[in-house]
C-alpha cells in the first residue's frame, strides 16, 4: 500500500448552508405560528412575513457556516492511518488497532463509528475521546454531509480494513 495514498473526506460549506437553510425556514414559521397564537391575531400583512422569513434563514445559514466552520468534521483516509476530526479534536487511529468502521444512518445525519480492537491503547485524552461501547472504545463522527460523498468513504474504508486483517492472519500469533 502506497503511504502517499490519501482521501480526505470534509464537511461541504454549500451542503452545509443548504441543510441550515432547510432547518431555518421551518423554525422560522414554527416561531410565527407560536408568537400569533400568543398574540392571537394573524399577521395581516403576508408579504413582510415571507420576506423576513427568507431573510431569517439566509442569515442564519451564513451565519452558521461561517462561525463553525472551524468545528466541521472531516475523516482523513492515509496509507498508514484513519485520521478522525469532529469539533476541533482530532485522533490518528492506526490501521491495525481498527476492528470495524461502519457508516450508520442515512442522509445528512450519517456518522461513521469506528471500533478499536480490546488490546488497542486509545489516543492521549487531548485528542477525540472514544466512548466506550461493550468495554470497547468507538469514536463516532458525523460524515452526513462531507465530501467525497459517504459511499467513497465506504470504499476506501473497505479497501484499508481488508488488508490489515489479511495481515494479521499471515502473520504468525506470539
Amino acid at each position: 500500500m502506497d503511504e502517499n495514498d490519501r482521501t480526505t473526506f470534509r464537511t461541504s460549506a454549500r451542503l452545509m448552508f443548504v441543510f441550515m437553510l432547510l432547518l431555518g425556514l421551518p423554525a422560522w414559521i414554527l416561531v410565527q405560528a407560536v408568537l400569533a397564537l400568543i398574540a392571537g391575531q394573524l399577521a395581516a400583512d403576508y408579504t413582510n412575513l415571507v420576506v423576513t422569513g427568507v431573510v431569517y434563514a439566509v442569515a442564519f445559514s451564513a451565519f452558521t457556516v461561517l462561525f463553525h466552520r472551524k468545528t466541521w468534521s472531516s475523516v482523513d483516509v492515509t496509507g498508514p492511518a484513519l485520521g478522525l476530526v469532529e469539533k476541533g479534536r482530532s485522533a490518528l487511529l492506526p490501521w491495525q488497532t481498527i476492528q470495524s468502521a461502519t457508516i450508520r444512518r442515512p442522509g445528512p445525519f450519517a456518522v461513521l463509528q469506528v471500533t478499536l480492537r480490546p488490546e488497542a491503547v486509545t489516543p492521549p485524552a487531548t485528542t477525540l475521546r472514544p466512548r466506550i461501547r461493550a468495554g470497547q472504545p468507538v469514536y463516532t463522527v458525523n460524515v452526513g454531509l462531507v465530501r467525497p460523498a459517504t459511499s467513497v468513504l465506504r470504499t476506501e474504508l473497505a479497501r484499508h480494513l481488508p488488508q490489515v486483517a489479511a495481515s494479521e492472519r499471515a502473520a504468525p500469533a506470539g
